[in-house]
């Protein structure tokens, strides 16, 4: 055997040594990492479900960022369907959508309204998708033509057919 073939052989090791380190530190990487959170970032996200009770809403928003099963959304704007054909729409700056359970939480200048004159503002406010629940809590005013309650809080349910005011409540009734 020449000096030549032991320095090749000795190369082959060194190169299959190599190889080897690189997939080992690789795996310990991939697997240092697969423990970490994973955030992805979406531009303009939205979602849409129609059910079987012929319900429809959308969800959108500027931006979002997906850690696990929640979806933080940023300028978010939604609409949704009732039983009886009126549209809710909704602006927040902020949201959180929880995949698994359904639900949105929003905070920051939340305004729901409807075709129909109705119009909430909250500070903070979660809704329960397949509950057809909303909860606001946080500087809660509805706003219904000329009348104003305010409230602690407030749940929605049954498209705003069914509302609860909870708290220090006021109203200005208006006759016109």
């Amino acid at each position: 055997m020449t000096a030549f073939d032991m320095l090749t052989k000795l190369i082959d090791s060194y190169a299959k040594f190599i190889v080897v380190f690189i997939l080992l530190m690789t795996l310990c990487q991939s697997k240092s990492f697969s423990n970490e959170s994973l955030e992805i970032e979406i531009d303009n996200p939205r979602f849409s479900e129609k059910g079987l009770d012929n319900r429809l809403y959308e969800i959108k928003a500027s931006r979002g960022v997906q850690k696990e099963d929640n979806l933080e959304l940023f300028n978010v704007e939604g609409k949704l369907r009732t039983d009886s054909g009126t549209w809710i729409y909704l602006n927040a700056k902020k949201g959180n959508f929880n995949q698994l359970e359904d639900f949105i939480e929003l905070s920051g200048e939340i305004n729901f309204y409807s075709d129909e004159s109705d119009k909430f503002q909250s500070d903070y406010a979660l809704f329960l998708i397949n509950d057809d629940l909303i909860e606001f809590n946080k500087n809660i005013k509805h706003i219904k033509e000329s009348s104003i309650i305010t409230a602690d809080e407030s749940k929605m349910k049954n498209n705003f057919n069914h509302i609860i005011y909870q708290g220090n409540v006021s109203t200005l009734y208006v006759i016109d």
